[in-house]
């Protein structure tokens, strides 16, 4: 039985996949709204692949980071 990391010092694999998420995860939303707003302002044709991945990767996004908040404020509770 693999023992539990304690969360103030967890291993190195943790902290960079941490830090490569919450580096990549604005960085790329931003992206997508940009293309979406540019998109809508001049009128243009998107692609239905880049709008068919962008609006689930935010939606889901947006998600997880909802039921994030809300374990953190039950466990804080």
């Amino acid at each position: 039985m693999p023992e539990e990391q304690n969360k103030a010092s967890p291993n190195l694999v943790t902290v960079f996949c941490d830090f490569f998420r919450a580096a990549t995860r604005p960085v790329v939303t931003v992206i997508f709204a940009a293309v979406i707003a540019q998109v809508v302002i001049d009128r243009i044709d998107a692609p239905q692949w880049f709008l068919g991945l962008a609006i689930p990767i935010i939606g889901w996004w947006f998600t997880e980071r909802t039921v994030q908040h809300i374990k953190e404020k039950k466990e804080q509770s």
